[in-house]
């Protein structure tokens, strides 16, 4: 265990989402991060919170789930094997938020129905994955899990005092030889390529991948949900060198004493 010296000797971790939330405004940031001004509670935050809990539950439960398919199992089944299973579990998390969704007079019905379909899709990827990789290795049960390649994990925090950084991945894949992180995306798209905040956000996640299992992750797959499309960003040394560079400012901004000027948005918070 780390004494207390060995802990202040340790570099400040800046989170992914503070390098994204520096390029849109830094003085916005100061404010949340070093003064202390909250961000009001709302229903972005909430469905945020219901995703996070629903795919945490979804990967501590396909293990046990693929342990116990049988031998010669069709691919419907196995589809509507997850398929219930990711609905009642999502079911089940959103009922646990109906206290929060109150407060916005939101009902626990009208926030099933719009996360539902990402409920479906995240069954239906990882049954598709499951019956092929069955399929073509003959193997079932608790060999089928084990052996599984690619394995989807969602939710994954990462860290590095190296990076001095740190962050939740929405989606990996294990591959041999390799892992892919994937981002989900809801809003707006870019005509072309994929908006700044979220070629940094995917760079910084590609070094911390890179750094965790000690391979080279050098692409990363930007899932644009209300669109039905996917951007894929190639991670390279100017694009590393700039993770850095921004990591740095971020680490001053958190450690001065005054706040940047304001950033001159109309919509930005803040000039409050």
């Amino acid at each position: 265990m780390a004494n207390s010296e060995e802990l202040q000797r340790q570099p400040l971790l800046v989170s992914v989402t503070d390098l994204c939330s520096y390029i849109y405004c830094p003085r916005a940031l100061y404010q949340q991060k070093v003064l202390g001004h909250e961000a009001k509670l709302n229903k972005a935050m909430i469905l945020g919170g219901i995703r996070h809990n629903f795919y945490d539950t979804v990967n501590k439960s396909e293990a046990r789930m693929v342990a116990g398919f049988p031998s010669g199992m069709e691919r419907e089944e196995i589809i509507a094997t997850y398929s219930g299973t990711y609905l009642g579990i999502l079911k089940e998390t959103v009922a646990k938020h109906k206290n929060s969704l109150a407060l916005f007079d939101i009902m626990p019905d009208e926030v099933f129905h719009e996360l539902k379909p990402v409920a479906e899709m995240e069954a239906n990827e990882r049954a598709e994955n499951v019956f092929n990789f069955a399929s073509q290795n003959s193997l079932f049960g608790e060999d089928l899990w084990r052996n599984l390649t690619p394995k989807i994990l969602t939710e994954v925090k990462l860290k590095s005092h190296k990076l001095k950084l740190k962050g939740n991945v929405d989606r990996v894949e294990i591959h041999k030889g390799t892992v892919l992180p994937i981002e989900l995306k809801t809003g707006k798209m870019a005509k072309e390529g994929v908006w700044p905040s979220h070629r940094v956000q995917v760079a910084a996640y590609m070094m911390l991948l890179q750094e965790e299992y000690a391979i080279v992750v050098d692409r990363a797959i930007i899932r644009y949900l209300d669109h039905q499309q996917s951007r894929t960003v190639m991670l390279n040394p100017y694009m590393e060198m700039e993770i850095r560079e921004l990591t740095e400012k971020t680490a001053r901004l958190f450690a001065g004493s005054e706040p940047p000027k304001p950033c001159g948005r109309e919509n930005c918070t803040c000039t409050r």
